[in-house]
């Protein structure tokens, strides 16, 4: 009799692997099959992975969100898998601010007589370049340059104004590498005893930025709500997400710096002070990069 043909070993498609299950084992790419090419099979696994609230999107935000230095403990850890990188995180959470934050929005920190940008600030389209450089410089470094150039017609004219303004927007998404980067080395500097690797420093400071920039999605109603003259509930709510951010940012250290010390004060009273002091710096950070970028584009306008 003759010997029967052995069925061909399948190979993965992505690296070329032999497969022995329906994953492969190496990179875990699924087996293809002919069902996984129809439109219905299509359609069932495109709502199934934008519902599920185990999916690996919902997974990581829910961590984000309800549980504050989680996500970073678990990267740190080797649990990667199930949520999604830190990096691509950080850039969907600039995209959502930069979409929720087109109508011109700013939020200041007052510390004594000096005003700082809490978030960066967003351009509002159609304004001119001085009223633009006055809500962006808060140290008032630029009026005399801005008063300069608004002497010439050219430099209110629609051309320039939209130059400006690409100009400045070019610095949203610098700043927030920035920022990462300058928290980074903050917590280095403060925590370099419990993490010593500069990048769990680095993945801390993706996943706060990440929330950050999400949780100031809610403040994207509050010029809507003073034009339509509902003053009195603008500063409330803006406190109250502000105390979210700031408790947090507590107890996000304090989980990720001091898993092993679920009790006693002085974690916590470290906690605070590191944040006090991260809330502050970026603050500053955020208003002179800020500045730094007006007068860039000034010069280039």
């Amino acid at each position: 009799m003759a010997a029967q043909p052995q069925p061909a070993t399948p190979i993965c498609a992505s690296c070329g692997r032999p497969l022995s299950g329906r994953f492969c084992s190496d990179c875990g790419e699924e087996r293809i099959d002919p069902h996984s090419l129809t439109v219905r099979h299509f359609l069932t696994h495109a709502i199934h992975e934008l519902f599920d609230i185990d999916g690996k999107t919902w997974q990581t935000l829910r961590g984000l969100v309800l549980r504050p230095g989680f996500l970073a403990s678990e990267h740190c850890a080797g649990r990667r898998r199930p949520y999604v990188n830190p990096f691509r995180l950080l850039i969907t959470a600039l995209i959502v601010y930069a979409l929720c934050t087109r109508g011109g929005l700013q939020i200041s920190l007052f510390v004594g007589p000096v005003a700082l940008s809490l978030m960066p600030a967003a351009v509002k389209e159609g304004v001119s370049i001085s009223d633009t450089v006055g809500k962006v410089d808060r140290f008032h470094l630029l009026s005399g340059l801005a008063a300069e150039r608004a002497t010439s017609k050219e430099a209110e004219s629609d051309v320039a104004r939209e130059r400006f303004h690409r100009q400045l927007e070019k610095f949203a998404e610098p700043l927030s590498f920035a920022n990462v980067f300058m928290l980074a080395i903050t917590l280095q500097a403060l925590f370099h005893r419990r993490r010593k690797h500069f990048v769990e420093h680095g993945v801390f400071s993706m996943h706060f930025m990440s929330f950050a920039l999400f949780s100031g999605t809610f403040f994207s109603p509050l010029p809507a709500l003073l034009t339509a003259g509902w003053g009195k509930v603008v500063l409330p709510f803006i406190l109250v997400i502000m105390l979210w951010q700031f408790v947090y940012l507590i107890v996000a250290i304090r989980r990720f710096y001091y898993p092993d010390q679920t009790r006693g004060i002085h974690p916590k009273a470290i906690a605070v002070t590191a944040a006090l002091v991260v809330y502050v710096l970026n603050s500053v950070f955020v208003t002179g990069v800020q500045t730094l970028g007006a007068a860039l584009a000034l010069w280039m306008t």
